[in-house]
């Protein structure tokens, strides 16, 4: 069994979590349970806050939904709100990211699976602050058209505030360990909804509030695109910091254009190019990645009904 490397990790998700709404995706909550999972088995894992963040709705519907469902987990975690839009990126998350790193220089992760706004607030106020992180791991950006079951996708996460994106992906050139979990990478990531139901509904009372927040997910990817499942894009983000064995390493060097950020493309860079070095990893067996994360969900849920 795979086990989340080297000593204590510390995680701050920034994440536009809507699990529950309309229409609204279920992988940020998903994401946040799977760390919870790895807590529950006793690895020495913690969540030391949730910055909310706009992405899947807007900000107040994250905000309002990431309480919730904190207490639906029973998680104890500060919940800082984000910034609202693009325009006006300084919020108590962009403050909290730098307090908390610079209280804990190299000892914190940053799960970054929504907009990239609260990380230009954050990197207004200290040009460096993401150095100071152990990681930044983000969830985003497209290498190629996305397609999926014969739809072209819109990229919506480093898309959203193209400039921010840039200035993270720059701060690896002073520094910071930069990590991409690119859409593409994402789509071996798939749960259907037989296996997943049948998984998550324990018959207790945890599983029946995840299975209560997911089940119409379902009804959309089905009325959308005409499919059975959902691709759990998010959970490779807390995945990747917690257990790097499920994947391969792909360091790249990416062209610094807001322009081609603008759409969340990570064009490879060429010589001339202003580009900077992130790493986009692959889950390294995809089959293995969801037991895994079976398995980790199921943990947390039993900590629910605890």
């Amino acid at each position: 069994m795979d086990q989340p490397h080297g000593a204590a990790k510390r995680i701050i998700f920034d994440s536009d979590t809507t699990m529950g709404l309309a229409d609204c995706d279920v992988d940020d909550g998903l994401a946040i349970l799977f760390a919870m999972g790895c807590i529950a088995t006793g690895a020495p894992v913690s969540i030391e806050g949730i910055c909310a963040s706009y992405g899947n709705n807007t900000l107040e519907a994250v905000y309002a939904n990431t309480l919730e469902i904190a207490d639906a987990f029973g998680l104890n975690a500060p919940i800082l709100k984000g910034a609202a839009d693009k325009e006006h990126p300084d919020s108590e998350a962009a403050r909290f990211i730098v307090d908390a790193a610079h209280a804990n220089p190299g000892e914190l992760s940053l799960a970054v699976t929504g907009s990239t706004t609260n990380l230009k607030g954050a990197l207004a106020i200290d040009p460096d602050v993401l150095s100071l992180y152990r990681e930044v791991v983000l969830m985003g950006g497209i290498t190629r058209t996305l397609v999926f079951n014969g739809t072209i996708m819109d990229e919506l996460n480093l898309s959203c505030d193209a400039q921010a994106t840039e200035m993270i992906f720059d701060a690896g050139r002073r520094g910071a360990a930069i990590v991409v979990a690119t859409a593409n990478n994402c789509l071996p990531a798939s749960f259907k909804r037989t296996d997943f139901l049948a998984r998550i509904d324990s018959g207790t009372e945890g599983g029946g509030t995840v299975r209560n927040l997911c089940a119409s997910w379902f009804d959309t990817m089905k009325r959308w695109y005409g499919l059975d499942e959902f691709c759990c894009w998010d959970v490779l983000v807390p995945a990747y910091i917690l257990m790097p064995a499920l994947f391969e390493d792909c360091p790249f060097d990416v062209v610094l254009d807001p322009r081609l950020l603008s759409a969340g493309f990570l064009e490879p860079a060429f010589p001339g190019a202003p580009a900077a070095r992130i790493n986009a990893p692959r889950i390294a067996d995809a089959q293995r990645f969801c037991e895994e994360t079976y398995r980790l969900w199921e943990a947390a849920i039993a900590t629910i009904d605890g």
